[in-house]
């Protein structure tokens, strides 16, 4: 029987974990290349989800994501992302690994966005705290 000891082992998971990484990388390597309508399509995206106006909306049950900014709706999913307005619509291929990106960058701005409600909540929260204690004062 074969025994390591744990440094053994630690230095064998470390080689193990980089070996299937760089594997990755080459069986992803065609699927990363992005053309320039993803490329746009993507800047698009990441800008629209930063406008404070932006309406951010998630499906909880599919994970797709929605963004409404003006005229513009946007909805991406697991594989496809379309942009819309009342002229046009586009419909846009984009590998997994870019749709990944645009969903943790939208789950980091809806995040952002509840922090904010909540420190607007707390602040009102207090103060009608402050408003009843006066009156109690009285």
């Amino acid at each position: 029987m074969f025994l390591l000891t744990k440094k053994s082992r630690m230095r064998f998971m470390v080689r193990l974990r980089r070996f299937f990484k760089k594997l990755s990388i080459k069986i992803d390597g065609g699927e990363s290349k992005l053309d320039d309508i993803q490329i746009e399509s993507i800047n698009i995206v990441r800008k629209m989800m930063i406008k404070p106006d932006a309406t951010l909306l998630i499906a909880p049950i599919s994970s797709i994501c929605y963004i409404e900014w003006k005229h513009y709706f946007i909805r991406f999913g697991d594989s496809a992302l379309t942009i819309t307005n009342g002229k046009f619509s586009y419909y846009i291929w984009l590998p997994s690994r870019s749709i990944e990106q645009l969903r943790e960058n939208f789950y980091r701005n809806v995040e952002l966005r509840r922090k904010n409600m909540e420190v607007k909540y707390d602040r009102r929260t207090l103060e009608n705290m402050k408003s009843i204690s006066d009156e109690v004062r009285k």
